[in-house]
Order: C-alpha cells, then structure tokens, then sequence
C-alpha cells in the first residue's frame, strides 16, 4: 500500500516538472524565438510540436471540458456541427495550448501579423498498452489527421511524423520530444528533422528515471538493447549500467549517456546544449531537477532565446524561494552583489577573448561568450559589456553605416548606445 502511494507522489511530481518545464518553454523560450522569426518577413507563422507526455492537473482538465460543454447546442438541431465546434473549442481550450493562445495575442498586438500554431501528440493511437511493435504492424493504416491550425492529435511521434511534416512545409517549427517514452525512439524517427531545411529547434527531454528504466530493460533483454543502440548509435551504454538492480547511475555515468546522445545532435546542429534546470527544494534552496533538456538549433537567434529563458528561469526561481522569508532583504542584497561581481568578471573574459582572438564581429565574439557560458547572463548584459568596452576605448568599431541619431536623455544614453552587428568591425586596442 505504502508502495503504491509513494509511486502515485512520484508521478505527480514528475506530472507537476512537465507540466512546469512545458509552460515555461512555451512562455520564454518560444515567445524570444516567435519575437525573433517575426523580424525576418519571409516567416509568419511558426508551429510547437508537442510530444513530451504527461497528463494535465485535474483542475486543468475539468476546465477545458466544461469550457467546451458550454459551446455544445441545446437540444437536437445542429448537433455535427456544435460537435465540431465543441471540439474546435476542447483543443484551444486545452491547458497545454493555452499560452500558444495568449502568445499569439501578444505577438498581434505589438506589430506585424504572426501566426503561432499548436500540436500536442497524446500518445499512440491504441491507447497506453500501445508499443513500437503494435505501431509498426499497424503501418499501413492511413496516416492521422493533423489539424493545420493547431489542436490535439492522437498519435505518437513516429506515427504523426510524415503528416506533420508535411502541414508544416517550410515553416519554422520548434519540436518537443520525450525520446524514451513511451518507446524508446530510434535515430530514424529523427532523420526527417535531421534532414529539414526550414528553420528546426529541438527540446528532447531526458528523464533520468526513464533513462535508468531503459539501461536496466536493455541488459535484460536483447530487443531494448537493439532499441538503446540504434537511439545512441553506441554500447558504451553497457560500461555505465549498476550492477546492482537497485543502484542508481553515478553522476559520471549519466553525464557521459547525456553527451552520448548530444554528440549525435551535434553532427545535424552544431548549436546543441544540455541543460540543467532548477527546482526549489526548501526555502531559499534549489536543486537541480531529475531532468535534462537537450536542446538542439542551426539558428543564433534561437540560441539567445533559448539562453535569456534558461537564466531568468534559474533567477527567477532563486528570487520566489526567498521572497517570503523573513531575511528576504539580506537575500535580495545578497543576490545582487554576486551578480554585480559575476558580470564584472564576463566583462574581464570579454576583454580578454577579443583581444585574444582578435575578434572582428561582435555577434560571433558574443555567441562563443553564450556558448561557454549558456544560461549565466542575458543577451542584454553581454550587450552592455560591449558598450562598456567601447566607451572605455577598449575597443573601436568601424560601423559600416553611420548612425545619425538625436542624443538620448542622459538617464537612457547608456541602453540607447548602438550594438554592433554582422557588418560592423571591431578593432582591439591593446592586442598583440
């Protein structure tokens, strides 16, 4: 009994990580990058691809049922039709596509036209008991249906992918995958986003449970292993395993699975990550969460975004499990003279790196800076490293257009300064 209760609180907790690590992805993450397509003409709708699993809170279910009871029409007239809408309204309403929703709105307000559109897979098409066997005998039954402006599909990743691609075409698209559950995926199920030419983000979500579940399945029996080899395209995996059934892998064995797996990201996307992200343990303590968030881009644009979300989630996080102590002032002060000192010190590597490297171009100076640094500091404080650089004469820019502007006030001259870009050459003072 004991056991059955605490495997329940295991999965709601792992429940209330995902559901978590999903809106934070959609409200920071995905609003940067939208934020950043939306300045290139060539793109006006981007699509979320969600396969990550879970169910949402009970509370969030019983809301979108009830929000789509109420679109249902009375009695008999027009009952297909108020079915489709109820229905239509059941997918928007849904609590994992609302935030595509409110973002979208907010994307319309601030300017040009930008369509945000949401896919959540829910999983294989016969139900949970479904595996990758029962999928591929099922082959050539017809392909789902994949609602072009969003909503629910009921199919896994293997199953959907060829019709998600194709209502994608060539629009930009951001795919959340879970590739050990609820079967493990093979490096096939990967190829056609390997392949795509469009602008493609990868998030794969690794949890270290499910990870240590497979390792133990794949020593036992021969099919997971073929399974574990064809996603890692490597054995190393069969050195790391406890011998011990109970044990749980040691740090080392589980980072060296994680860049196991990034290593074969990083052939197709050379801008790939692995990262770790927080939750609060106590007051005024995080830990890092039982999770990896593999995340996988072509594009420097997707990459700062991805990197301002990745730091105000852990700041953001620090500050909320201090707010409401009683020495929440101490903590604030605290928080701010480490952060003082910690850009003092990326303004120093800054210095150091260009004069080094006799750095031209600012943005390729500053995405080696993110790349070593990733999630530490904001795009706008390595932007402000560079105005402070130029202010102080530590380096000199020959900006390829001049820039005729009004002077600022001087309470805004500092953020109003240019930054330069792709076209503009630095030149270090005080390099050898």
């Amino acid at each position: 009994m004991a056991t059955r209760a605490g495997a329940r609180a295991r999965t709601v907790r792992q429940g209330d990580l995902l559901n978590s690590l999903r809106l934070w992805l959609q409200r920071e993450y995905l609003a940067g990058y939208c934020r950043a397509l939306r300045q290139n003409p060539l793109y006006r709708r981007c699509y979320w691809i969600d396969a990550l699993g879970g169910e949402p809170a009970r509370g969030e279910q019983a809301t979108a049922r009830n929000e789509a009871s109420e679109e249902e029409a009375p009695g008999g007239r027009g009952r297909s039709g108020s079915k489709r809408r109820a229905q239509s309204q059941a997918q928007a309403s849904h609590p994992w596509l609302q935030p595509l929703s409110e973002l979208q709105t907010s994307l319309l307000a601030e300017g040009r036209p930008f369509a945000l559109y949401g896919l959540v897979l829910t999983g294989p098409a016969g139900g949970r008991g479904s595996t990758r066997a029962d999928a591929s005998s099922s082959s050539h039954s017809p392909q789902p249906a994949i609602p072009r402006e969003g909503g629910l599909v009921a199919a896994s990743w293997p199953e959907a992918a060829p019709a998600v691609l194709q209502v994608l075409d060539q629009a930009p698209a951001v795919f959340a995958l879970n590739p050990l559950a609820p079967a493990l995926l093979r490096s096939e199920d990967l190829e056609p986003l390997w392949q795509r030419a469009a602008p493609t983000e990868l998030c794969l979500l690794i949890m270290h449970r499910q990870l240590e579940s497979r390792l133990r399945a794949a020593r036992r029996h021969e099919q997971q292993a073929a399974a574990l080899l064809n996603l890692l395209r490597s054995d190393r995996w069969r050195t790391l395993v406890p011998r011990d059934e109970g044990a749980s892998l040691s740090p080392e064995a589980l980072a060296e699975l994680l860049d196991l797996l990034l290593s074969q990201l990083q052939r197709h996307f050379p801008l790939a990550q692995r990262l770790t992200l927080p939750r609060t343990s106590g007051p005024a303590r995080l830990e890092v969460a039982p999770y990896t968030l593999l995340f996988a881009t072509r594009r420097q644009d997707s990459l700062l975004a991805m990197n301002d979300a990745v730091c105000s989630y852990w700041r953001r996080l620090e500050e909320q499990s201090q707010a409401d102590l009683l020495a929440s002032a101490w903590f604030q002060v605290r928080r701010e003279e480490r952060l003082a000192a910690a850009r003092e010190q990326l303004y120093q590597r800054t210095l150091q790196t260009g004069r080094a490297l006799r750095s031209r171009r600012w943005p390729d100076l500053r995405q080696q800076l993110i790349s070593s640094t990733f999630g530490q500091f904001t795009q706008a404080e390595h932007d402000a490293n560079i105005r402070r650089l130029l202010r102080e004469g530590q380096v000199r820019c020959e900006w390829r257009r001049p820039r005729s502007q009004p002077a600022p006030p001087p309470e805004q001259a500092e953020a109003a300064e240019p930054v330069p870009g792709p076209d503009d050459l630095l030149i270090w003072t005080g390099a050898r």
